[in-house]
């Protein structure tokens, strides 16, 4: 009876929150959990994971989600922390339909798909990207809200679409239309299997901080150059406006309103973002190098100390005051645009001043998302020193 077993699941998960809420740990647990209401608002999810967030803020390695599943490749977006981590899970599974494997089906993909200008990076870079994460599906509290590095994973792109919430969403063009024999179920099934098993299993939890380093400075570049474009453009409209341009182009049998002149951009000092970056970037390179000289024939008790930093990494990237205007997002280098739904804005507290022109407020938030960042170069010294580099 899959009602009666879904109810059964429900009853386990919501008896191993309780157990954790009386301080029950015990020393690596793996919780799966289905959740519900999570159309109308995320609420099963969302529900949980503010109801233990003290646990889990103090105890969860990861959070891996998925929503949806079809034909086709991997999509994965999550915490840059678990970027190298899945990549070498996709390596190791293999695709039902081509035999080739995970990674090398979506990195082929990404270099058809890919510009003059990305190319080189996918072809050179051990490491495929993933996406940052928005909203739109059970991740959304464990990262955004309580800092517990998350992945969302599903196949697809290769399904005839246009059925997604329709009446036509049903098992009969599924089995039809789509993963017709369940192969690509079988595949999720293998990659979040053993990335759950991986997880558990590491004596020291495989977060990677080169990869967050590179993407950060990514972001970084992001915000210099949607700054300039703005400002060059306030300048090519001014001077269209004081060359009569916009009155001369105007229809006179039809006229508009006739732009105004618009304040001057000003400067703002993103110093402080590539000083924390470049101290990331430090820090990320000099725990890797201690990880891989510390890994042979350490005993596991000696990671205790260094796996209770490590749990930190990503809440340090949180504010207990949240995002300008939505203090439940606390993340501040990933979160869900203010006026995008689902749609992720990197950096978003900085992002969002510039796009809206609140000039105080993004020098503000530069300060706070470089103070994060700084922190974060902190722990993960921190880390280096305990492996004894």
């Amino acid at each position: 009876d899959p009602i009666a077993g879904q109810v059964a699941l429900l009853e386990e998960v919501r008896a191993m929150g309780a157990l954790v809420k009386q301080g029950w740990h015990p020393k690596r647990t793996i919780i799966y959990a289905a959740w519900d209401g999570e159309e109308p608002g995320l609420l099963g999810s969302t529900e949980w994971a503010e109801a233990h967030a003290t646990e889990l803020a103090a105890h969860a390695v990861a959070y891996l989600n998925s929503d949806t599943n079809g034909r086709g490749y991997l999509g994965v977006s999550g915490s840059h922390v678990l970027e190298k981590f899945i990549n070498g899970v996709m390596r190791d599974i293999t695709d039902p339909e081509t035999g080739a494997s995970v990674e090398s089906r979506s990195r082929a993909r990404s270099l058809v798909r890919a510009s003059a200008a990305t190319r080189k990076d996918i072809r050179s870079r051990a490491d495929l990207h993933i996406g940052a994460l928005g909203s739109g599906s059970d991740y959304t509290a464990f990262l955004q809200h309580v800092g517990v590095p998350s992945m969302n994973l599903g196949f697809g792109g290769e399904d005839q679409g246009g059925v997604y919430h329709s009446v036509y969403d049903d098992f009969y063009w599924y089995t039809h239309f789509s993963d017709t024999s369940f192969v690509y179920g079988k595949a999720l099934a293998q990659t979040a299997g053993t990335a759950v098993m991986r997880l558990a299993d590491a004596d020291v939890i495989p977060y990677d901080f080169t990869d967050l380093a590179q993407t950060v400075g990514t972001y970084v570049t992001e915000l210099k150059t949607l700054h300039k474009t703005m400002a060059s453009g306030v300048v090519e409209h001014n001077r269209e406006v004081a060359d009569s341009g916009f009155f001369l182009t105007n229809d006179p049998r039809h006229p508009l309103a006739l732009p105004k002149a618009e304040a001057t951009i000003p400067d703002l000092d993103f110093a402080p973002l590539d000083s924390a970056t470049a101290a990331l970037t430090r820090a990320a390179q000099r725990y890797q190098t201690a990880f891989t000289q510390s890994m042979d024939g350490a005993a596991t008790e000696s990671f205790i100390k260094l796996n209770t930093d490590l749990l930190q990494s990503e809440r340090v990237l949180l504010s207990d005051a949240g995002l300008p205007n939505r203090p439940w997002f606390k993340h501040l280098l990933y979160a869900p645009g203010y006026y995008t739904g689902y749609g992720v804005k990197t950096i978003p507290g900085v992002r969002e001043a510039i796009e809206q022109k609140e000039w105080p407020l993004a020098t503000t938030e530069i300060g706070r998302v470089s103070a994060a960042l700084n922190a974060e170069a902190a722990l993960v010294d921190r880390a280096a020193t305990e492996l004894g580099h």
